[in-house]
């Protein structure tokens, strides 16, 4: 018996096939078939009719299910016949109790899969038109709308499983192989040969000698994704895996770190990394050094922030009656997007927006008080493109909006000039 409700999972495998279009299935710990919806031909029947070895589809949903609980919850694979399914796995008190499978789907066209298929299996001239009435009942799906699908197949599978899921789904390690297996799904929708991403590569090392850790390690999960899309064996992941580590060493070294300190804990990271096997914890181990190296640069890094931080600010300053995205400042002081902006709020306690704000309304409240230009006027020359906005923003900060704030100190001069 599954460990968990088989009422509330057969529902929905019916309300997912309904709403989708496409077959579901609910699969045992063992790849056995406890249920399924919206299958108006079995794929594996008329596989198994055909000539030559037959599929076992059994193994490969199960295999198909495995590696779903192990890339995040969601998995795309295909079979011998080109046919493409989602999974998801079913997880009771922490542990795999099975999962759902749907499809098939063709995500190419009907004809290229008819080739494929009478390739394969030799198949005689007087088979081909059943063979093209059978591929006609499957639905046709673009690799975009497929990992829509498997999204919401992976929300049906969490629904059916117990509160264990929750744990997964906090847990950094987990939420790593989520964005490690939708970089994998991504390569296999690509067309053509799939590449190494240098470039990725690049940027990821530059954010550690940064001592960007959030964006490195975004990066990472990236590569990581091509990693174990392209290769072949736990050997040829070795090789990626220990290149990575020496490069991330001389990131490191570029950032700033000792030769030696650097030199060490690359030795120690390569060392455990050698121990393992399983690609996610390999995936864990080369993230914690990723970290470390990132962490050690920001440290160093620290005494310089304020010197940049003062050449953002100048630079604000004197550009804030225009458009000014973050983006340019950060390239101004060198920094990426993301680094300069953690490294802005954390020395003026506020993010980059307000602390733009500040300088508008203290520039608006100057022109507000010696000039005569109107309210709309001023909000375009204080960088404001809305003057709802700006009026929003003025009494945020000021306490009035624009023109009550020009009436009240052009009353309290006159009172002055006045006598009172």
């Amino acid at each position: 018996m599954p460990g968990f409700d088989l009422n509330i999972a057969k529902e929905m495998v019916e309300s997912f096939a309904a709403a989708s279009g496409l077959g579901c299935r609910l699969l045992d710990d063992q790849g056995n078939i406890l249920s399924q919806a919206g299958l108006t031909d079995d794929e594996c029947t008329y596989l198994r009719s055909l000539p030559g070895q037959a599929p076992v589809c059994r193994d490969l949903h199960a295999h198909g299910l495995h590696e779903a609980q192990r890339f995040g919850g969601r998995y795309i694979y295909s079979c011998a016949a080109g046919f493409a399914y989602c999974s998801s796995p079913i997880l009771t008190e922490g542990v795999f109790a099975g999962g759902l499978v749907a499809g098939p789907v063709i995500i190419s066209d009907i004809e290229d899969c008819m080739d494929d298929i009478i390739l394969q299996w030799d198949l005689p001239a007087q088979r081909v038109r059943a063979l093209y009435l059978f591929l006609s009942s499957i639905p046709q799906v673009a690799t975009d709308r497929l990992r829509h699908l498997s999204n919401q197949l992976f929300a049906a599978a969490v629904y059916i499983s117990d509160s264990s899921y929750a744990f997964f789904l906090n847990h950094s390690g987990y939420r790593q192989q989520c964005d490690i297996g939708e970089y994998v799904q991504q390569a296999k929708g690509l067309q053509g040969d799939v590449t190494y991403p240098i470039e990725t590569e690049q940027a990821m090392l530059a954010a550690v000698s940064q001592g960007d850790s959030t964006t490195a390690s975004a990066l990472l999960n990236e590569l990581l994704g091509h990693i174990f899309f392209l290769s072949r064996d736990a050997t040829a992941v070795q090789t990626y895996v220990t290149e990575l580590v020496v490069l991330l060493s001389r990131a490191a070294i570029n950032g700033g770190v000792a030769v030696e300190q650097a030199m060490e804990i690359s030795h120690r990271y390569l060392q455990e990394i050698k121990s393992l096997t399983a690609q996610e914890e390999v995936a864990s181990c080369l993230n914690r050094a990723l970290t470390r190296f990132a962490d050690l640069v920001f440290e160093l890094l620290g005494t310089k922030h304020k010197n940049v931080i003062r050449e953002a600010i100048g630079y604000m300053s004197a550009h804030c009656a225009r458009a000014l995205p973050l983006a340019e400042v950060a390239d101004y002081v060198g920094y990426s997007p993301s680094h300069f902006s953690k490294v802005f709020k954390e020395e003026m306690g506020c993010g980059f927006r307000a602390y733009l704000n500040q300088l508008r309304v203290e520039r608006s409240r100057v022109l507000l008080l010696s000039s005569n230009l109107s309210i709309s006027e001023i909000c375009e020359r204080c960088g404001f493109e809305d003057p709802s906005y700006h009026c929003k923003v003025f009494k945020k900060l000021i306490g009035v909006t624009p023109d009550k704030y020009r009436k009240q100190s052009r009353r309290i001069d006159a009172q002055l000039e006045y006598g009172g």
